[in-house]
């Protein structure tokens, strides 16, 4: 038996970074542990000959420039992590590409304006009356979001009546309602691909809120790729006492009287705790590591309402020629083969050759991230992980290898004859997502944000019981990596606020 800690943090994603280092800076003592050997869950990097990739971070939000610094930048200060990670900022947000239409937005909410009402001038009351929309309702939201749960809910609808108008309702009612161009549309929901749904399945919420939050501040890409956040935290933490281990898995989380005591790891080591943080998802956390038996049944029924978001399969490619050569200067660059954006969603539930993909090239901003003459892209395409685990295993690697030509063959409406200059090629799918970060479906997003399990209405941190809390993806507020982040200080701050209140009852 070894000594106790306050607090187990189970998986050292950037929600289990997150919180286990909220919580040692506040003087807890907790112990990380991860079953890799490095930490950062999708946070991470790996090498190919010369190349050194980005695993999943295109762009992140939340941190801005100097003279604008968004939240997750003030919360990153705040640890003391900031300081150790240095941010490029990206002057433009995304090319859209279409077989008719080029354009390219850039931040800012003014610039980002004038942009779409120069392509679309027929447009311009609508266009300006949605963005309206979007803004007023980030402006509400994050009003809430500040002020942490202290606002009287008898007067919330009238002190915030854009937030209520649009909780109930899908980013493509409110988009039709004011656009009618559908190439205007298309371009406008370009970032459907970041939340998981399409336009008329993602929740308005959660679509204007991610949104808002590139236009108004732009996007960031950290200089040593998102390995470099990641091992931030990990200093961070050990500065302030905490204790990881890697390569060690848990097996059990431990329950006493109704509520966690610890865990048991993989090689039957006992570790006491008072609380315990899970960075896996709800389901396995429950089912495998606790016991259905433990947990109160109507825990599994409010998750069955929840459905898990697609997964990714990403080509990664090591190019012999510079950015400039290939003619690339965009960081992130959407390629559409039309604006059926709710068809190409529909595509993501088979392994048919995907109708849009996201290219970045992280060279356009970040010219020495690979060695000279040369440039790193990565092609990424949704795609869910129950086709890929009806394959055979005979039948993986063609299927693989089929899917990812036919990214490249998109790809090259952009750049022609990108194949003669692939140096390196590494692909993945689901099933990898599912192998190295242990996610049901290889879900990047956790559960999916239609208007009815949203981030308002979403599961909590807080677990089904006492004790347990839940950070990542499938939690409060949701996927990617700013929301995933963010997940760390909310659960983390519940168990800080439970605890004086314990010490100050006793």
């Amino acid at each position: 038996m070894s000594r106790g800690y306050d607090v187990i943090v189970i998986g050292a994603g950037l929600g289990g970074l997150s919180a286990a280092t909220f919580l040692a800076r506040h003087g807890l003592r907790v112990c990380l542990l991860e079953r890799h050997n490095i930490p950062g869950g999708y946070a991470t990097s790996f090498v190919r000959g010369r190349y050194e990739f980005e695993v999943a971070l295109h762009e992140l939000s939340g941190i801005g420039p100097e003279e604008r610094r968004g939240g997750l930048y003030h919360y990153l200060e705040h640890l003391g992590v900031a300081e150790k990670v240095e941010f490029i900022h990206l002057p433009n947000l995304y090319r859209a590409v279409f077989p008719d239409l080029d354009i390219t937005l850039p931040t800012g909410r003014q610039e980002f304006e004038e942009a779409l009402l120069a392509q679309f001038p027929h447009e311009a009351r609508g266009i300006q009356r949605f963005l309206k929309r979007v803004f007023d309702f980030g402006h509400d939201f994050a009003q809430v979001t500040r002020r942490r749960g202290k606002v009287n809910p008898l007067i919330m609808p009238f002190q915030y009546p854009h937030l209520f108008r649009y909780l109930p309702v899908t980013w493509g009612q409110v988009l039709h309602r004011d656009v009618q161009d559908m190439a205007a549309r298309a371009v406008l929901s370009q970032y459907w691909g970041y939340v998981g749904l399409p336009p008329s399945q993602i929740s308005f919420v959660y679509m204007a809120t991610t949104l808002a939050a590139y236009v108004s501040r732009g996007a960031a890409f950290p200089r040593g790729r998102s390995q470099a956040l990641s091992n931030a935290f990990l200093d961070v933490f050990q500065a302030h006492g905490g204790e990881v281990r890697f390569n060690c898995g848990v097996k059990k989380i431990l329950v006493e009287h109704g509520r966690t005591a610890g865990v048991v790891t993989e090689a039957e080591e006992t570790l006491p705790a008072r609380w315990v943080i899970s960075n896996a998802d709800p389901i396995t956390t429950c089912k495998e590591m606790i016991g259905a038996e433990h947990i109160p049944p109507s825990f599994f029924q409010r998750l069955q309402t929840s459905e898990i978001a697609p997964s990714t399969v990403n080509v990664y490619l090591g190019i012999a020629r510079s950015a400039g050569d290939l003619g690339l200067n965009e960081h992130e660059i959407f390629i559409n083969a039309d604006y059926g954006f709710d068809k190409h969603f529909e595509g993501t539930k088979t392994i048919e050759s995907p109708q849009a993909i996201a290219l970045v090239c992280y060279n356009a901003a970040y010219p020495e991230i690979s060695p000279p003459g040369t440039c790193i892209l990565v092609l990424t395409a949704l795609s869910f992980g129950k086709p890929w685990l009806a394959l055979s295993p005979a039948a993986y690697l063609p299927t693989k290898t089929r899917f990812g030509e036919a990214m490249i063959a998109l790809a090259e409406r952009v750049v022609p004859n990108l194949r003669g200059a692939i140096e390196e090629m590494e692909i993945s799918t689901p099933l990898t997502n599912m192998r190295y970060a242990g996610t049901l479906g290889g879900s990047i997003y956790g559960f999916s944000q239609p208007p009815r399990d949203h981030m308002v209405w979403r599961m909590r941190p807080r677990g089904p019981l006492e004790g347990l809390y839940f950070v990542g993806a499938w939690t409060q507020p949701g996927g990617g990596f700013e929301p995933t982040i963010m997940s760390g200080q909310i659960a983390g701050g519940a168990i800080l606020h439970q605890m004086r209140a314990q010490q100050k009852g006793g």
